[in-house]
């Protein structure tokens, strides 16, 4: 039942591998995704304007490539078929009429027959690849299901490269990014938020650090979160070709996505994506999800480097125990001093999550709860850094040094 909530950017169940075309249509550039043809000659894909991103289905022979329809009520209760729908009411579509060159390219017309226009098509053949390769599955696909609705159909566990994923990156990759103004530091530390005004989210980018290979690391990482991000953000903007749902054709609610630094250091960056973000699901996906990461080392920080006796465990990362005592210690001290007892610090032990929100003290906040206790995101504790002596590894503090 879950599973039926997901859908793909394109709704058309490309037959892998596909080939990636680039090229221009008319004076605008474009990137198309063109599926093997099947028996009868009809092939699937889809394809975007750099500048809007937005995935449009295709669907037919190479001399009759039709382009889906953005659906309306009046359209689907008219024509009463399942979408997407590559004609209007009165049976008239935009067709891609192009033949295939020796080298593979292809080049023909843009036929618009519902509006009367016609402009050249020009491809060139970039890439081949599988995206079927790129889902998510099991529990990651039954979740992102049931919370996103319409995604891009990445798995997170994807990078997202001109080699995995050509269609996607592309997408990402030519969009230039507008720059924020950068949070200085110190002369060899600071930030910048970056936006893709295309899903208008602001996501920070390390500009300076001692390290050179470090700061590269890192923006890498924080790209690859953002495009994820956008990719989702897009593909809900795309399903207006797809269903008539609420969040049809907006951006899901990612653009009002909250990413906040809240630490850096020369050694670590604490960074939270939160917001309430939503295109068709069984609910919405409110979200508080703090990452760590580590710019000693590289990546994402790694606490059993931090913290003593920590282990990852069949349940995930696993505290010490002296450590979850002063940590319930220190929730029970929280609690009496508001005048309460229990209510979120309940579900610490469980949902724990460690980041780091001022300039000399580890917090563990409740991240990744159910929906129905959704109000609990972001609640917890926080333990100053110089209190943290008796839980830290022998050489640890210089990761807690503000």
């Amino acid at each position: 039942m879950a599973l039926a909530f997901a859908v793909s950017a394109s709704g058309l169940a490309l037959a892998a591998p596909v080939d990636v075309y680039r090229g221009t249509l008319g004076g605008s550039e474009v990137v198309m995704e063109l599926g093997r043809p099947r028996t009868d000659g009809a092939r699937e894909g889809r394809y975007f304007y750099p500048r809007y991103g937005v995935d449009i289905p295709l669907k037919g022979p190479l001399n009759a490539l039709a382009e889906a329809q953005p659906l309306t009520p009046e359209l689907t209760e008219k024509l009463g078929a399942d979408a997407p729908l590559f004609t209007d009411a009165e049976q008239r579509a935009v067709v891609w009429n192009v033949q295939q060159q020796g080298d593979g390219s292809l080049s023909g017309e843009w036929v618009d027959g519902i509006r009367g226009k016609k402009l050249p098509l020009k491809l060139k053949r970039i890439a081949h690849y599988d995206p079927e390769a790129l889902e998510p599955k099991g529990v990651e696909a039954v979740t992102r299901a049931i919370v996103q609705g319409s995604g891009s159909g990445i798995s997170q566990d994807v990078t997202i490269s001109e080699k995995t994923a050509p269609y996607d990156y592309l997408r990402m990759s030519l969009q230039p990014l507008g720059q924020g103004k950068e949070v200085v530091l110190a002369p060899n530390l600071a930030w910048r938020p970056v936006r893709d005004a295309r899903t208008q989210f602001w996501y920070p980018r390390l500009s300076r650090h001692p390290d050179a290979k470090i700061l590269a690391q890192t923006n890498a990482l924080l790209e690859q979160r953002h495009w994820a991000m956008s990719l989702d953000a897009l593909a809900c903007k795309s399903s207006i070709y797809l269903n008539l749902g609420p969040a049809a054709g907006s951006l899901g609610n990612y653009n009002d996505e909250r990413i906040q630094v809240s630490y850096l250091s020369t050694a670590l960056m604490s960074v939270v994506e939160s917001g309430s973000t939503d295109c068709g699901g069984a609910h919405p996906n409110n979200h508080f999800n703090p990452f760590v990461l580590d710019l000693r080392k590289g990546g994402y920080m790694d606490f059993r480097r931090l913290f003593k006796d920590s282990r990852y465990g069949e349940n995930g990362f696993e505290y010490a125990d002296a450590l979850v005592k002063k940590i319930a210690k220190v929730a029970a001290k929280q609690d009496a001093d508001q005048g309460g007892a229990g209510g979120c610090t309940d579900y610490l032990a469980e949902f724990m999550v460690p980041m780091i929100e001022t300039p000399a003290a580890v917090s563990f906040v409740i991240s990744g709860i159910g929906h129905a206790m959704g109000a609990c995101l972001g609640s917890g504790v926080s333990i100053a850094f110089k209190d943290f002596r008796p839980y830290i590894k022998p050489g640890a503090q210089r990761y807690l040094q503000p």
